[in-house]
């Protein structure tokens, strides 16, 4: 289902993780700072130099500087991070040693072809300007994750069936708004790189809304989820 061209709504689950993209709604209430959308940008670069963003705990930073690293420079990422990625399937099974998360590994969808298919978009696609990290974004999406840590829900639909759109026009008149949810990780580097392989998604949301040039601004947010252990909240907004 797509709401517009703006905000893309997509679904795909295995019996280990959910991973989603689109649409969610506007819960005010968190206890981060209070933040205006004046206080919106610190580049990544500074972020990662001088531990500015404290809104930001060390995984939700680690986070934004994958996310930036994808969109930078596509096919380096891509060779460094989501091609080794097709050593570790057993069949359509996942398995990464080296990862903490599942002891035996996860059912994909489609096995080193999606990871094959990542890899070759991620080798032709443009470069797209870092994104600058946003408190008042990331308020938004501490609002959504804890919406589903309390409740156990998945998806984008806050209370009362709000969006993400709603959301994020209430810190910004944003011309683009964009969200893509992560269960079950809990490591920067495992949640960008399902998402930009988004297996098991016909038209590679997450993947899109993740290299579209379009969006310039992020906000993080990571809580425990009582069904997927983690729930990892992206917001984007541009405009």
């Amino acid at each position: 289902m797509r709401e517009s061209k703006t905000i893309r709504i997509q679904w795909w689950r295995t019996a280990a993780v959910l991973l989603l993209c689109g649409a969610c709604s506007l819960l005010p209430a968190s206890n981060r700072a209070h933040a205006s959308t004046k206080r919106l940008c610190l580049p990544v670069e500074a972020l990662s130099a001088t531990g500015q963003a404290d809104y930001l705990s060390a995984v939700e930073k680690e986070v934004v500087l994958h996310l930036n690293m994808a969109r930078t420079d596509p096919g380096k990422y891509a060779r460094k991070y989501i091609s080794p990625r097709r050593h570790y399937f057993a069949g359509k099974v996942y398995h990464d040693p080296r990862s903490p998360h599942f002891e035996h590994g996860y059912w994909t969808r489609e096995g080193q072809r999606a990871v094959r298919e990542c890899v070759k978009v991620m080798k032709n696609a443009k470069p797209a300007k870092a994104l600058r990290p946003s408190e008042s974004i990331s308020i938004a999406a501490q609002a959504h994750a804890r919406y589903q840590s309390r409740t156990g829900k998945v998806g984008h639909r806050g209370p009362n069936g709000s969006k993400p759109g709603t959301r994020l026009r209430q810190f910004g008149r944003w011309r683009i708004t964009g969200e893509n949810i992560s269960y079950g990780f809990n490591t920067a580097s495992e949640i960008v790189a399902c998402l930009l392989v988004d297996d098991g998604v016909r038209n590679r949301g997450h993947r899109s809304i993740i290299l579209d040039p379009q969006f310039s601004i992020v906000g993080v947010a990571i809580e425990p989820h009582p069904v997927y252990k983690y729930v990892c909240v992206i917001n984007f907004v541009g405009g």
